[in-house]
């Protein structure tokens, strides 16, 4: 058994979740790096440009007495920047206060802006006593030469605390923008997981023979909602076509069912054919016996004229019966030759409808095939998402799952789609057998109506003969009447019903012949149609499977 593992929602959930919450982390990382970075350039730069213009202020005050700090103070005041004026590297007027009036820089500062005669910034310089963002320019006289510098600084604690407040404005964006992220995260994910769970559904309600179909996400415009809208389409279309194919299972049910009480039917009509014409047979043997004796005692008619009276009397009933029997006979097998045609329709019909659940279960295995291919070709998405997942290391371990459950859902794709390849391959072969079970009944019912045609055209015959073997008893009974005038034409008729006797027998005999093959053929129809039958039921127990 294996081991349940993560749902498919807390996969999607941690897939669009750990990547947001990393990348958010990464950005304000790199953001608060960039922005610290980016504004103490600025403060450096807003410095530098404020001591260009001090200087370009200052320099027409050169003659103000050290100490006179108003200038720099009013500077402070607009602008939030500490202002000094240097006379050569030591401070005559500064925003900092008297204390610091008189002295000097520090050594690089002189250095660089004194001594080379170059600006000079710093995040990190002491300035009374304190860490100071500074700018420091140089200042020249008409010569060139070097003789003060205008200082414009900021203390770094309140630079610090611009960029906290940056920072924490930055954080709680990041913060909100994450929330917003992880909040679409969970809808997306609880609203794809959810839609997978009722494909998954569909799909298991199909494994167990259900035809129950999703009413859940199927507003849903995206792959996953067009899946769930097709896959209920799949449900629709297998459910016709397994209600089709029950249909005609039915349908090859009850024909069978009647082609059985059919051959039921004309094989009792064949046995009462066969005791007439056994009956016939009896009675042309029987009268050719009696015309024998009578012409043997011809001699004696005057004293048989009352025995041959009587014998042409019952000899008239006998062939008055033989003809009703035979008259019987012959619409019995039209009828039987009617109810033969209709049957081979039927069997026709029956051979259409199996073709075209042929035809349905062809369609079936096309789709099929196209729903293997699309396993496959998920299949390889799955194998190039998952190395891609490798290449990318760490970050993308997660993704490398997801492709890992994809690739599992189109194997299991494939395999049901294999499964129900070779359900319908089953299905398939039952139809060709059932098609040629029908072929083989048709083509008996074929020969059986060449048979019924023969056996009528027989007994047609029979008929004419009965009908002179009746004029031939109202001959004999002509002349019993007048035997004694006639002795010479009463042995002339009885040769001519002697004659007669012997051609119904052999008619008779042949008629026993057909009824025969009749009957031979009847019991070859039954056959057919037990094994339609068997056919029939055996599709209908592998279609109990679906509900």
């Amino acid at each position: 058994m294996n081991k349940k593992g993560l749902s498919v929602r807390t996969r999607i959930l941690a897939f669009t979740v750990i990547p947001s919450i990393t990348l958010t982390i990464a950005l304000l990382i790199t953001g608060v790096r960039f922005m610290k970075t980016g504004m103490e350039e600025e403060v450096l730069q807003g410095l530098l440009s404020s001591a260009y213009t001090y200087k370009d202020i200052a320099c027409h005050e050169v003659q103000r007495e050290a100490g006179d700090n108003d200038i720099e103070t009013t500077l402070k005041n607009e602008t939030g920047y500490d202002f000094t004026w240097f006379d050569g590297d030591s401070r005559k007027n500064s925003s900092l206060g008297s204390s610091v009036i008189g002295t000097k820089a520090a050594d690089k500062v002189i250095s660089e802006v004194i001594g080379k005669g170059n600006s000079f910034t710093s995040t990190n310089t002491q300035v009374a006593g304190k860490a100071y963002f500074v700018a420091y320019v140089p200042y020249k006289d008409d010569s060139g030469k070097v003789t003060g510098m205008a200082f414009t600084g900021v203390s770094r604690e309140n630079v610090d605390a611009q960029t906290s407040k940056s920072i924490i404005f930055m954080l709680v964006i990041s913060l909100i923008l994450l929330a917003i992220c992880v909040a679409v995260g969970v809808k997306a994910s609880y609203g794809m997981a959810g839609a997978i769970i009722e494909i998954n559904k569909s799909v298991q309600h199909l494994a167990n023979g259900e035809f129950i179909k999703s009413e859940k996400y199927l507003e849903r415009t995206d792959e996953i909602g067009l899946t769930l809208q097709n896959t209920n389409a799949l449900v629709d279309k297998l459910g016709e076509i397994v209600e089709s194919i029950r249909n005609s299972a039915n349908t090859v049910t009850t024909s069978s069912e009647e082609l059985a009480d059919m051959a039921d039917q004309i094989s009792h009509t064949a046995e009462d054919v066969s005791n007439a014409v056994q009956e016939i047979a009896s009675g042309a043997t029987q009268q050719a016996d009696e015309i024998q004796v009578a012409s043997e005692n011809v001699g004696k008619i005057g004293d048989a004229v009352g025995s041959v009276q009587t014998s042409t009397d019952d000899l008239d009933t006998l062939a008055g019966k033989m003809k009703e029997a035979s008259q019987v006979s012959s619409s019995s097998l039209a009828s039987l030759q009617d109810s033969s045609s209709e049957m081979t329709a039927k069997i026709e019909e029956i051979t259409s409808t199996i073709q075209r659940t042929q035809e349905a279960v062809n369609n079936i295995s096309s789709k099929v095939e196209g729903i293997t291919s699309i396993a496959t070709q998920t299949n390889l998405l799955s194998l190039n998402a998952s190395i891609e997942a490798a290449r990318a290391g760490e970050a993308g371990k997660g993704f490398a799952v997801v492709a890992g459950e994809i690739g599992q859902l189109a194997d299991n794709s494939r395999t049901m789609a294999d499964e129900i390849k070779k359900e319908m391959e089953v299905l398939l072969e039952e139809a060709n057998a059932a098609v040629h079970a029908a072929e083989e009944v048709r083509q008996g019912n074929i020969d059986q109506q060449t048979a019924l045609g023969e056996t009528i055209q027989s007994i047609n015959g029979m008929l004419a003969d009965i009908d002179s073997t009746v004029g031939g008893v109202q001959t004999i009974s002509e002349g019993a009447e007048q035997c004694a005038s006639s002795k010479n034409a009463v042995v002339d008729t009885m040769s001519a019903l002697s004659a007669i006797s012997e051609e119904n027998a052999a008619s008779s005999q042949e008629t026993g012949a057909s009824m025969q093959e009749l009957s031979a053929t009847v019991t070859t129809l039954a056959g057919s149609a037990n094994s339609l039958k068997d056919v029939a039921e055996e599709l209908n127990r592998d279609l109990e499977f679906f509900k």
